[in-house]
């Protein structure tokens, strides 16, 4: 199954409030007559964190990400072909002034609950380090640094998602963003308290000092998910 994750800038002249309204009222509930979606979620940027040992990745600035999931990517193609599909995308014209959207397949290393699900999720862009060849990055971020996520306290879910491919929309400009990427990390936890305890625990400090050794470049915003439809599993 591939995920796509697209970052979303509200048009110019459009309120942040007018954004959420729409996207979150209207847009989103368009899904439904779209064939092939197989699992939706909107995230609500709450805030956005930088880390002191690893250098922040540059972007523009976004109102909102959008998580989609599909069979395959043929599934995808069928879906925005479909008449239902053009007008969902139609209708996101009108509010979207740029976006950047990337197809991902997940790796879940720790599962997170679906009932009730963690309040709060932080999604991190990653770069690798400039020094670092793309198995060498892999292999760390897959095997040993994802190995360790078990052994946090606090930590919900833990979700490494990597780039199958970039694709763009013609009728609205491309977001801002330092590219190439090389996947992007989900970590949950139940509350901003909880997530402050975790981060602060000696083995949270060891998993992000691990990190370190392999991102060139992150970017972490935390969110809030309003869930359209969960994957299956």
């Amino acid at each position: 199954m591939l995920k796509s994750i697209s970052f979303l800038a509200r048009r110019p002249g459009l309120s942040p409030e007018e954004f959420q309204r729409h996207w979150r009222e209207v847009h989103a509930p368009m899904w439904r007559d779209v064939p092939g979606v197989r699992g939706y979620i909107l995230n609500i940027p709450v805030e956005s964190h930088a880390r002191s040992d690893v250098a922040s990745l540059a972007m523009g600035e976004f109102d909102g990400i959008a998580q989609v999931w599909f069979d395959d990517l043929a599934a995808r193609a069928a879906a925005a072909a479909s008449p239902e599909g053009k007008r969902w995308h139609g209708d996101g014209a009108t509010i979207i002034g740029a976006i950047r959207t990337f197809v991902t397949e997940e790796q879940v290393v720790v599962p997170v609950p679906r009932d009730p699900r963690p309040g709060i999720k932080a999604l991190t862009i990653i770069r690798r380090r400039a020094d670092a060849t793309p198995a060498d990055f892999q292999e760390a971020w897959r095997k040993r640094h994802a190995a360790m996520a078990a052994g946090v306290p606090g930590l919900r879910g833990f979700v490494l998602s990597g780039i199958v491919e970039e694709q763009f929309r013609s009728d609205i400009p491309a977001l801002p963003m330092t590219t190439p990427l090389d996947g992007f990390a989900e970590s949950w936890c139940d509350d901003l308290a909880a997530r402050r305890a975790m981060v602060g625990s000696p083995e949270a400090k060891r998993w992000f000092a691990d990190g370190a050794t392999f991102l060139g470049e992150v970017k972490t915003v935390l969110v809030q998910e309003q869930v359209m439809a969960l994957p299956p599993g």
